[in-house]
């Protein structure tokens, strides 16, 4: 099976095809068997061994490593299954959200751009398994490449509305700062040396700037991807594209890259140590401004997207202090209650008629029990409360901060604050959806059952793998040495902490949200007619109604921070080809070779 895995980029080519020629009365069905079969075939390489490589040598002549290098590993292959397992649940999912015979939440023409859909969908997953299959940098490239261009198209789906066109723009000219680096990346190692897992070997690191200019570059690649630092402004305006598209791409597509990227080169990292205190010190800071600008959004999905931005600031913190397989952890964890919180958003905003402000929502409790059930499930499961699934990955990156003797007060302490705004952003979404006086009065669109049954699978994920590690340790077992030394994943003092501190801001968001006066439609609102279409260039909601110190001060610290999301793509196209120059200028200044080539 590992031999057959190594072609898993090809699985959902046969979907593609068939949909994109019409085959099949219901538009995306011909799609649904390329994920599963991953899956399949990702969980049967696990079982037995899961080692295999091709190469094709000397495939691009002209670089220093030019081979196209496939491996399948321990790594890649949990990686394709926790892809196939996500995907599999989206893509059913999408046949209820996507179905032209339903009424379209997100566009009045959507029925004859379902293939259209599911097209990109298809090609968008086959790019991602390349990249994770990628053996060294020229292969990577191409997958890195690829899903950036995928992502653009996904983004963009619905360009009839104003500002999703500029999204997608957004999200490329982001990625294009990381494609320049992994390119610088390419033509500066020693010939012989592009291996993703020798990088960091004596030979690799003999090229310019030696193992700092690589691993910085590798960094700059994987936090444009994952959206950290100050790449993170495409990551919020993604959510322009349909919701399917917003749970793949944060739950286990691409912001999951950049993670990956680094957990499979972190030998480059530990040979520079410098690079790896700035990948966690960037981490840290992201991980706190990710759940601070969270509670600044009127937008549903925009407070989840920045969810995601801050979680992924855990992984790299994690990387950063030594621990990749603390951030694999996390990884897999986020993917199943970060993809259970995205699609039951939704159901929500199918349920509303395309509605995705939060001051439309409140009180639907009732009304959609199923989505109230599995958005507290994985809320539980983000917060990190004691035996869901994030508990115990976030406890495992606290751990490896713990023990860190560098900056450890201040970088430790950050990762405890940011448990206490996760769950402050995150019972701020629950309550002011689920809970309070019903806001919109008009007829709910009642969601389908192909729209409920793959929550529940992404619900018992939520709760369940976190004990991959605990009391037995399966997951590091079956990643090995492939990830390095891993720390014994056990509760204890810090994990009761880490609860107890996000169980406090979730509290503190119910007693903030409090009993709020409905929002009254007008009588055409209360007898259905959608509202008006929402911009999704707009810049951040400014939040200075709060009334509590608290809310003032995060405020104060989010405002700065929020300028630099303008939502004008000139900005940040100029700011793409300023980060590109800056990396071309320190390859040229960098130290010369002093290794043979």
């Amino acid at each position: 099976m590992s031999a057959l895995l190594l072609w898993a980029w090809l699985f959902t080519l046969p979907g593609l095809l068939l949909t994109a020629l019409g085959v099949g009365r219901r538009p995306g069905a011909a799609s649904q068997g390329g994920p599963p079969v991953m899956l399949i075939v990702a969980l049967a390489a696990l079982a037995t061994g899961a080692h295999a490589e091709y190469e094709i040598a000397n495939w691009l002549p002209f670089l220093p490593d030019g081979a196209f290098h496939l491996r399948v590993d321990p790594l890649s292959a949990v990686m394709l299954a926790v892809i196939g397992a996500v995907s599999t649940c989206v893509y059913v999912y999408s046949l209820g959200y996507m179905d032209p015979h339903v009424e379209d939440p997100d566009s009045p023409e959507r029925g004859p751009n379902v293939r259209r859909f599911f097209c990109f969908l298809d090609f968008f997953l086959a790019s991602m398994a390349l990249l994770v299959l990628a053996g060294n940098i020229a292969v990577l490239l191409i997958g890195w490449t690829g899903v950036g261009i995928s992502s653009f198209l996904l983004i963009s789906f619905w360009n009839e509305k104003p500002g999703t066109l500029a999204a997608g723009m957004q999200a490329l000219a982001a990625n294009a700062i990381g494609d320049a680096a992994l390119l610088v990346a390419l033509v500066i190692v020693p010939a012989g040396c592009g291996d993703l897992l020798t990088l960091g070997t004596a030979q690799c690191v003999a090229g310019p700037g030696g193992a700092t200019l690589l691993a910085w570059l590798i960094l700059i690649a994987a936090a444009a991807k994952s959206a950290q630092g100050p790449l993170y402004f495409w990551l919020p305006t993604a959510m322009a594209g349909p919701t399917p598209v917003s749970a793949l791409i944060h739950a286990a597509t691409m912001v999951a890259a950049g993670v990956y990227l680094l957990t499979r080169t972190h030998g480059l990292l530990a040979a520079a140590p410098g690079v790896a205190m700035a990948t966690a010190i960037i981490g840290v800071l992201t991980a706190l401004g990710g759940g601070i600008l969270s509670l600044q959004q009127s937008n549903f999905k925009r407070g989840l997207a920045y969810s995601t931005v801050s979680q992924l600031g855990y992984m790299f913190a994690g990387v950063g202090f030594g621990a990749p397989f603390a951030a694999m952890f996390h990884l897999v964890t986020h993917a199943s209650f970060k993809a259970l919180l995205f699609l039951t958003a939704g159901v929500v905003i199918h349920a509303l008629h395309g509605r995705e402000k939060l001051s439309d929502m409140g009180g639907l409790r009732k009304d959609l029990p199923g989505a109230y059930a599995a958005f507290l499930v994985g809320s539980l499961a983000l917060i990190g409360l004691p035996l869901f699934s994030g508990s115990f990955s976030k406890d495992a990156i606290l751990e490896a901060a713990q023990v860190h003797d560098v900056l450890f007060p201040l970088l430790f302490g950050g990762l405890f604050v940011g448990v206490f705004f996760t769950g402050w952003y995150t019972g701020r979404l629950f309550f002011g959806v689920f809970h309070g006086p019903r806001k919109y009065l008009g007829p709910l669109h009642e969601p389908s059952g192909v729209m409920l049954w793959p929550l529940v699978p992404l619900a018992v994920g939520a709760v369940v793998l976190g004990y991959l590690e605990w009391p037995v340790p399966i997951l590091s077992t079956v990643l090995g040495e492939t990830v390095g030394h891993a720390e014994a994943v056990r509760p204890n003092v810090n994990t009761l902490i880490a609860g107890a501190l996000g169980l406090a801001g979730f509290a503190f968001s119910a007693w903030r949200t409090g009993p709020q006066p409905a929002a009254l439609p007008t009588p055409a609102e209360a007898h259905g007619v959608e509202h008006e279409t929402e911009h999704y260039d707009e810049p951040l909601e400014p939040g200075a109604a709060w009334a509590t110190w608290l809310a003032d001060l995060s405020y104060g610290i989010a405002n700065p921070i929020a300028r630099f999301q303008s939502g004008h793509l000139s900005r940040y196209i100029l700011v793409s080809v300023l980060g590109i120059a800056a990396i071309l200028l320190l390859t040229l200044t960098a130290q010369p070779m002093t290794g043979p080539r």
